[in-house]
C-alpha cells in the first residue's frame, strides 16, 4: 500500500476520486429522489458525442463535452412535454443520436489518437494536474450550490407545487441541478468512463434511501457508501489490473444487491 501510494499518479487518482465520491454521494440523493435517473443516462452518453466533437474540431473535448451535454440535458427538458412517456422516448432517442453522431465524426477524423476507451471505460491512473484541478473547482462550485440553496431542494424534491406556490424558484432550481449533474458528469469521465459513470451516480442513494428512515440518514449513508465503493473498487482494480471504472460499479452493484433493505 505505501509503495502504491508513493506514485504521483496514484496520488492524483485517490483524490481526484474521493472528490468525486463524496459530492457523488451528496448530489445522488437528489437525482434518485427528483426520479433524474434517467437523464444522467443521456447526459452521460452524449458526452461521447461531445468527446467526439471537440476532437473533430481540434477543441477541448472536456469543453465540447460540457456544451454538448448541456444542450442534450436542456433539449430533453424542453421537448420531454408533461408526461414520463414523452421524457424517456426523447431522452432513449437522444441517447442513441448522440452516441451515433459521436461515431460518424470519429470515423471522419481517421487520424486522430485520442484516448476515446479511456474516455468511455474510465482511465483514472491518467488523471493529470489540470484534471485535478477542474475536479476540484466543479467540486467545490457544485458543493456550494447544493449547500446554500439545500432546504429549497430538498423542499422541492419532496413536494415541487408545493415549493412553487411558496415561492420558491422551482424552475432555476432544477436548471442549476441539470447544470450541476452535467458538469459532474463531464468531469468524472476519466473516473469511471462515459458507459458507467451513471451507475456511480445512482448507486450510493439507491442504496441509502432503501436503508435509511430520514433524509439526513439517507444523504449520510450515501455518502459513506460512494467513499467506500471507490476505495473498494479502486484498489481492487489496481490490484488485479483491472479497469477501475468497472470495477467499482460492480463492487457497488454486489453490495447493493446482497446488503438488505430496511424492513418498515
Amino acid at each position: 500500500m505505501t509503495e502504491m501510494l508513493s506514485f504521483q499518479f496514484v496520488q492524483h487518482a485517490l483524490v481526484a476520486g474521493l472528490m468525486i465520491a463524496i459530492i457523488f454521494g451528496f448530489v445522488s440523493f437528489f437525482v434518485v429522489m427528483q426520479r433524474l435517473s434517467f437523464l444522467t443516462v443521456g447526459v452521460a452518453h452524449s458526452a461521447f458525442g461531445g468527446v467526439a466533437l471537440g476532437i473533430f474540431l481540434g477543441l477541448s473535448p472536456y469543453l465540447t463535452s460540457v456544451v454538448f451535454c448541456l444542450g442534450v440535458a436542456f433539449l430533453i427538458r424542453y421537448k420531454s412535454g408533461n408526461t414520463s412517456a414523452d421524457y424517456d422516448a426523447i431522452t432513449g432517442i437522444l441517447f442513441a443520436a448522440t452516441m451515433a453522431l459521436g461515431i460518424i465524426l470519429l470515423s471522419l477524423q481517421k487520424s486522430y489518437t485520442f484516448d476515446v476507451v479511456g474516455y468511455l471505460f474510465g482511465s483514472i491512473l491518467g488523471i493529470s494536474r489540470l484534471d485535478l484541478i477542474l475536479i476540484a473547482v466543479v467540486c467545490i462550485l457544485v458543493g456550494l450550490f447544493f449547500v446554500l440553496w439545500f432546504r429549497d431542494l430538498l423542499f422541492m424534491t419532496f413536494d415541487p407545487e408545493v415549493a412553487r406556490s411558496s415561492g420558491i424558484p422551482v424552475e432555476r432550481l432544477e436548471t442549476g441541478v441539470i447544470v450541476a449533474v452535467t458538469l459532474l458528469v463531464v468531469v468524472s469521465i476519466k473516473i469511471v468512463g462515459i458507459i458507467l459513470v451513471t451507475a456511480f451516480m445512482i448507486l450510493p442513494a439507491s442504496f441509502s434511501t432503501k436503508r435509511c428512515g430520514t433524509y439526513q440518514c439517507a444523504i449520510a449513508a450515501a455518502v459513506v457508501f460512494s467513499v467506500c465503493l471507490f476505495l473498494c473498487g479502486f484498489l481492487i482494480a489496481y490490484q488485479l489490473d483491472l479497469p477501475s471504472g468497472a470495477g467499482i460499479v460492480l463492487v457497488g452493484t454486489l453490495v447493493y444487491l446482497v446488503y438488505p433493505a430496511r424492513r418498515d
